[in-house]
């Protein structure tokens, strides 16, 4: 999805109905649909003629959708409309998402903010006599370069002389030594072009650190785990199957991590904030760098149309003083917010601390009192 172009939409007058589907089972989106409408259809019964025969139609529209939807193979949908605004987009989801209907404004966009950014993985498989080196992302492995192989000498020390064992054995390590060297020049190269999120290293335990070793120190300073692997015996399936698992690891890892600093830096006294009023007011100020949403935290609000003020309450805007539009959910608000401002959005999966608050920020400067 072309997430820049959907948040551009507007509304003028709040007719537009944004709608998230997960797919049901055979046969359901008719009713999935007829019951997230219900309300958006209820909800423009109150507001003027214009809005009301407009939504009344978008909301039609949407529900003929239903059967589409039903042979098409997309795991999920998000569906933009607004008949005023000459505006009626249907995209297809490649990850699952809430089932949730809101009208206003703006297209509501948390969903999509909630997305995690999909993580670029160098992979490193070696043992000492061969290392192999590929490029994760998406789901996808591709190999980089043929295989290095080592030159590690005979293995059987029958009839020599412990000198002679001695020097077979320290040629081997050098072999090990530049064939790991020469498959991290390969990954560096590429992180060079574009950079990695973090470095997987499979290999035997007692074999890891001794391969890290050798890596240069761009690489060695990425976020680096590990898995157990022959690179004589790894197979492509394998190595994708083992990668997501490692992808979801770093996801969280990241998560608990950044919930903690958030935390940690605003029971300290730092430039941070917790909970909801407090990361709004952040946001209004646009001092946030990086918002931080609990799950799936969603507070109803208000959101100033003329100057992009937020609130939790309220009929006029607190600085300007324009009729508000009222948001069913004005974290999704927020997040737009933060985003057009520079500041980055995540969404944290794992139990943390921020639970306890729902929302959270790292802020540029200090706020509030």
């Amino acid at each position: 999805m072309n997430d820049d172009r959907i948040a551009t939409l507007r509304s003028p007058k709040g007719s537009l109905v944004s709608v998230y589907v997960d797919r049901p089972s055979p046969g359901g989106f008719a009713a999935l649909l007829a019951d997230l409408l219900k309300p958006i259809r209820e909800r423009a019964e109150s507001l003027d003629r214009e809005v009301r025969l407009a939504v009344r139609s978008d909301v039609e529209r949407i529900r003929d959708l239903a059967e589409k939807l039903e042979v098409d193979s997309a795991p999920a949908y998000a569906v933009f409309a607004s008949e005023l605004d000459e505006v009626f987009i249907v995209e297809p989801l490649t990850t699952p998402v809430i089932d949730f209907a809101t009208l206003g404004t703006r297209p509501y966009l948390l969903p999509l903010r909630a997305v995690p950014r999909p993580l670029r993985s160098a992979i490193l498989v070696a043992d000492r006599g061969l290392a192999r080196t590929f490029v994760g992302f998406q789901g996808l492995v591709d190999e980089l370069g043929k295989p290095l192989r080592a030159d590690l000498g005979k293995s059987n020390f029958g009839g020599f002389s412990g000198y002679e064992e001695h020097g077979v054995r320290a040629h081997a390590e050098v072999e090990a030594n530049r064939i790991w060297k020469e498959a991290g020049s390969r990954l560096l190269e590429a992180h060079q072009d574009r950079r990695f999120d973090y470095l997987a290293i499979g290999s035997q335990e007692e074999t890891v650190e001794d391969i890290a070793r050798t890596l240069h120190p761009y690489l060695a300073r990425l976020q680096r785990t590990s898995f157990v692997a022959n690179p004589h015996t790894l197979t492509m399936p394998g190595l994708r199957t083992e990668i997501a698992l490692l992808d979801a690891a770093v996801r969280r890892e990241r998560q608990e991590t950044l919930a903690g600093r958030v935390c940690e830096t605003a029971w300290s006294g730092g430039n941070a904030v917790l909970g909801l009023t407090p990361t709004l007011e952040a946001a209004n100020a646009q001092a946030v760098d990086t918002l931080a949403v609990a799950g799936w935290f969603m507070r109803p609000g208000t959101l100033c149309e003329e100057c992009g003020f937020l609130a939790r309450d309220g009929e006029t805007c607190a600085v300007c003083g324009a009729p508000v539009f009222s948001a069913d959910d004005v974290v999704g608000a927020l997040m737009d917010a933060v985003v057009s401002a520079g500041g980055s959005v995540h969404q944290i999966e794992v139990a943390s601390p921020l639970d306890r608050y729902g929302v959270g920020a790292l802020t540029r400067f200090p706020v509030g009192d």
